[in-house]
């Protein structure tokens, strides 16, 4: 994910309602604390106001305390005042999202951040082809030249081996990358977006990494046009949308003349989940 900075917060954020109300309250001063902790924590992990440790691992209320330290109860009562009052959704699952994040987020900003680390990482892939394309030269003019001394080859030699050193770094540096983000970001956001869009209502992360990691095999066009697909039939789950997914890549992504044909086998599977219970609605 791309790493922000910084967070957007206006300077009429006390005058809300909501807060003047926590201000009546005993602990109002914790509780706005950890409403900015929050927020700033949404911002660090920048997946569309969800706060997580990584995208498996929710934060605990013990793990929150830590981190923000204060006590336990304190934070206990801060996560439930907050949530009455709309402000957070903690989910089934313990995880944690700002509600409004949009709100509390310089979106072009972070468009910004993303651009920068799609620039870094082309022109890493850049000098990696330029190294691997400039080495097999090299060795080719060594073997065809016959009378080169054995100082000027060892020379030649020393460079390959120097250039191939620096791909091997730019290749762990890309496996580095690819470990850190391995569901890119601006999937991960298309994906969120385009769920809340078709009625599929906040998503838990887990689901959209499965999509995302759907779009490796599927193509980012497939998966966003499965999960309308779905919406239109009324079904919003993701074995549903994996279902479609299947059947276009065994079967053939049909065209609009053949749409009727697509919509039976659609419904027909769609019918057969509902009858084995399977799927997790969002």
């Amino acid at each position: 994910m791309a790493e922000i900075k910084w967070i957007k917060i206006t300077t009429n954020m006390f005058d809300d309602e909501k807060i003047k109300l926590i201000d009546a309250m005993p602990e109002r001063d914790t509780i706005h604390y950890i409403w900015i902790r929050l927020l700033v924590q949404a911002g660090k992990t920048n997946a569309h106001g969800y706060i997580f440790l990584n995208e498996n691992v929710p934060y605990t209320d013990e793990m929150l305390a830590t981190i923000f330290n204060r006590p336990l109860n304190s934070v206990r009562l801060a996560l439930q005042t907050l949530s009455n009052f709309g402000m957070i959704q903690v989910q089934e699952d313990k995880l944690i999202q700002i509600v409004n994040w949009e709100k509390h987020q310089n979106v072009e900003g972070m468009d910004k951040v993303r651009e920068q680390n799609r620039l870094r990482k082309q022109k890493q892939r850049a000098k990696k082809k330029q190294l691997t394309d400039s080495c097999p030269i090299d060795e080719e003019e060594v073997s065809r030249d016959s009378n080169v001394t054995v100082t000027e080859q060892k020379k030649i030699e020393k460079k390959i081996k120097n250039k191939k050193e620096d791909i091997d770094i730019d290749i762990d540096e890309d496996k580095d990358i690819n470990k850190n983000h391995h569901h890119n970001y601006n999937n991960f956001s298309d994906i969120a977006i385009k769920l809340e869009k078709c009625g599929f209502g906040i998503s838990s992360p887990n689901i959209v990494a499965k999509l995302a990691a759907d779009v490796e095999i599927y193509g980012l066009e497939w998966v966003l046009e499965a999960i309308e697909v779905s919406d239109t039939k009324g079904v919003h789950n993701y074995s549903f949308v994996k279902t479609i997914l299947e059947n276009w890549k065994n079967k053939g992504k049909w065209d609009e003349s053949k749409n009727k044909k697509e919509e039976v086998e659609s419904n027909g599977a769609s019918n057969e989940l509902e009858k084995q219970g399977i799927g997790l609605k969002f």
